[in-house]
């Protein structure tokens, strides 16, 4: 069970595409992980006509002891 006591952030990505790669990699692995995502809202943060990808961020965190697993799950969705 994946809890706040003992999870460890694993990555932090920008890319929405890169997010799903990396998503699709732990899911393939069997890899438990919480997913915490930020994005910027328009009508408040004075984002127009800026890219909305590029405003979104997601904090991918996983199991302690899944923390070295994961990192090798994850490299060939962080070379795409």
């Amino acid at each position: 069970m994946l809890t706040i006591f003992n999870r460890k952030e694993l990555i932090v990505v920008l890319s929405q595409k890169q997010f799903f790669g990396i998503r699709e990699a732990l899911d393939t692995a069997g890899i438990a992980y919480h997913v915490n995502m930020r994005g910027a809202s328009r009508d408040r943060d004075g984002t127009f006509g800026l890219q909305q990808d590029a405003l979104d961020t997601y904090t991918i965190y996983v199991h302690r002891d899944d923390y070295e697993r994961a990192r090798a799950a994850i490299q060939p969705a962080l070379r795409e």
